[in-house]
């Protein structure tokens, strides 16, 4: 399946680096353009909230030309990030920023419904999980590698590997035959708006979001996390830990997808233990609990996002390329909504417990919302 899914699978590992490697760039990236970092950081936004806006609007369009309307996205985001690679300047990396961003949009929900679509309904949770898995890859080991490029060649050679990567992954979509891209359903205008605001896909999108705010939001700040454990300074190896548990999630998450019967039932369970997970990072010692509650963050908040999208899927047989790419975009938008919330808690002062206490809440809050999806799919049956 993987040397079917490769292209796909590389795009959004390059979507995963580009999303959250700039963060780590912005210092030497204000030096090098002489601007500050405040405003560089509406690049970081512009990314976000275009890919945010542009899924939704356009992936449902985009299946009825999947193969040409892959390339153009995935062409469109590699040009984009050259564009940054380039750039003279904050108003030229802010543009290059957003058309990105868009871009990304575009392709990550549109090769997700092409996956599903690749192969048999019994193996489509395997295939949403690989697809997603590269978006983990690319955060959770990309982004120090990125890092440490920038550290050692400067950041320009950082984004050019971002471009590298999606230059790969074009080519490999570009070598295809028509055939071996399918077409995935289209809609209208009216349809995706019927979609996108279809009650039980709105508390589905609900638990993503919450579930990011949780899961990618802390991790913003897992270093004040770390305060006054036994990894303070060991941040590296607890960062390490963490990937691990994401990639084993993100990787792992599909065959059990399609053994159980409801994905709903599954993200219960995983977001019950995500919050124990997040008590368990609290606690902050031993250190063996701790490690093992930094394995599980990472674990369960990267595993929790393939169910979400196969009942999506699954409920929207005619429209999935939007309730997905609403899907990711809620994911996103979790990660920016948490990351604004810990800088409020650092703000005040807050310590490493209480990052975990509140992100540990707020999978909670999640939880329930699943509870109410769930109580929702049986009344409709």
């Amino acid at each position: 399946m993987i040397l079917r899914l490769w292209p796909f699978i590389l795009g959004s590992m390059a979507l995963g680096l580009d999303a959250y490697v700039i963060a780590g760039l912005l210092p030497s990236m204000a030096r090098d353009l002489h601007a500050p970092q405040a405003t560089l950081g509406f690049g970081v936004t512009a990314f976000t909230g275009a890919y945010a806006l542009a899924g939704p609007v356009l992936a449902g369009v985009a299946g009825r030309r999947s193969r040409r309307n892959l390339t153009i996205a995935l062409g469109i985001f590699t040009a984009a990030n050259l564009g940054t690679m380039l750039a003279s300047g904050a108003g030229t990396f802010i543009v290059t920023r957003l058309v990105a961003g868009a871009a990304a949009g575009v392709y990550s929900p549109l090769s997700s419904a092409v996956a599903v679509a690749l192969v048999d309904a019994e193996r489509r949770g395997r295939a949403l999980a690989l697809v997603l898995s590269g978006l983990a890859m690319g955060t959770v080991f990309g982004v120090p590698l990125g890092l440490i490029v920038a550290d050692r060649l400067g950041w320009r050679v950082s984004i050019g590997l971002i471009s590298f990567l999606g230059a790969l992954a074009l080519g490999g979509i570009i070598l295809r035959r028509g055939s071996e891209v399918p077409n995935v359903p289209a809609s209208t205008a009216h349809e995706r708006l019927r979609t996108l605001t279809r009650t039980s896909n709105l508390v589905t999108i609900l638990v993503t979001l919450t579930t990011a705010v949780a899961a990618l939001g802390l991790y913003t700040y897992i270093t004040r996390v770390l305060t006054g454990t036994a990894f303070a300074d060991h941040h590296t190896t607890a960062i390490w830990i963490w990937g691990l548990g994401g990639a084993v999630g993100a990787l792992g998450i599909g065959r059990v997808v399609d053994r159980v019967r409801s994905p709903l039932r599954l993200s219960i369970v995983l977001l019950a233990c995500l919050a124990l997970a997040f008590g368990a990072v609290a606690l902050g010692a031993p250190t063996p609990l701790l490690a093992v509650g930094l394995f599980a963050w990472g674990l369960l908040g990267w595993a929790s996002l393939a169910p979400q999208q196969h009942t999506l899927m699954a409920a929207n047989p005619t429209d999935g390329a939007t309730a997905v790419a609403a899907n990711a975009s809620a994911n996103y938008l979790g990660a920016a909504i948490g990351s604004a919330l810990g800088a409020m808690l650092l703000s005040v002062g807050a310590r490493g417990a209480t990052f975990a206490l509140s992100a540990g809440g707020v999978a909670l809050i999640a939880l329930g919302l699943q509870g109410v999806r769930l109580r929702m799919g049986r009344s409709a049956a």
